[in-house]
């Protein structure tokens, strides 16, 4: 289950494991009205959510990529979303051979629906950097992008390898893994 080496390497070649992070964050959420009339600094707005289960899969650390899909699917119809405008994706990346081509699957299958585009939206993983921080991972996946949003620049994505996963095929997905400063 654990990462051999202790690194991770979301969608990089050679991950075989979990690198297991400690971490603890917090944001405020606030209506968006509330936080203009507070004359709050506003980092980011959440348009949309959706919460799923993986149901019944191969073992416990293997996604279901058809839950992955609707989950997704579902956010983006509530936030009223066409995944062909979207142009970074945090992902959950854990990086293992498995699962991280299972999550691009997930992904390429529900913004297949809306463009036919390759490689036109950077993806990235802040597990590569901090390792899986358990109930603190979503908190520190959303502090990067807002990070992001404040420094107006896409940070890149550490793969701890020097090659992508040769089982994800990013040459025939709308995505592809930000490697430099953008």
């Amino acid at each position: 289950f654990l990462a051999s080496d202790g690194h991770c390497r979301s969608f990089g070649e050679g991950g075989d494991g979990y690198v297991p992070g400690e971490g603890v964050g917090a944001i405020l959420l606030k209506p968006l009205k509330k936080a203009i009339a507070d004359n709050d600094h506003i980092y980011g707005v959440i348009k949309g959510t959706a919460v799923n289960h993986g149901g019944k899969t191969n073992g416990y650390s293997v996604p279901n990529p058809v839950a992955q899909s609707e989950v997704i699917r579902k956010a983006l119809g509530k936030a009223k979303i066409n995944p062909s405008t979207i142009s970074y994706i945090e992902a959950h990346g854990t990086g293992t051979s498995l699962g991280d081509p299972i999550e691009i699957d997930a992904l390429t299958d529900v913004f297949k629906k809306y463009t036919d585009k390759k490689q036109y939206c950077a993806i990235g993983s802040v597990k590569s950097n901090a390792g899986h921080l358990e109930a603190a991972a979503g908190i520190a996946q959303i502090t990067k992008v807002l990070m992001q949003f404040k420094s107006d620049t896409i940070f890149p994505s550490r793969l701890n390898s020097d090659s992508l996963n040769h089982n994800i095929h990013f040459e025939d997905t709308p995505f592809y893994v930000q490697t430099s400063a953008q």
